[in-house]
């Protein structure tokens, strides 16, 4: 595996001056600085809705099953 993200001498110079702790600093990822939490709002709450409908769908299901596992052991 190759890291493709060039490095220059001077940064070469600064992680070697810093030891280990500069290594991260290479790795560090691009975060836009205009993306924020609101974008997802709707997304998340989208998302939200749908894993309690199915969370409820599961309870339903089991319930059932459950009385008809009952029902066979009484015939």
């Amino acid at each position: 595996m190759t890291i493709k993200k060039p490095i220059n001498e001077s940064d070469a110079a600064e992680v070697s001056a810093a030891g280990s702790s500069g290594v991260p600093e290479r790795f560090r990822l691009d975060v836009d600085p205009n993306a924020g939490r609101s974008s997802g709002g709707v997304a998340a709450t989208i998302a939200m809705v749908a894993g309690l409908a199915a969370l409820a769908v599961v309870g339903v299901l089991t319930f059932v099953i459950y009385q008809h596992w009952e029902f066979l052991k009484g015939a």
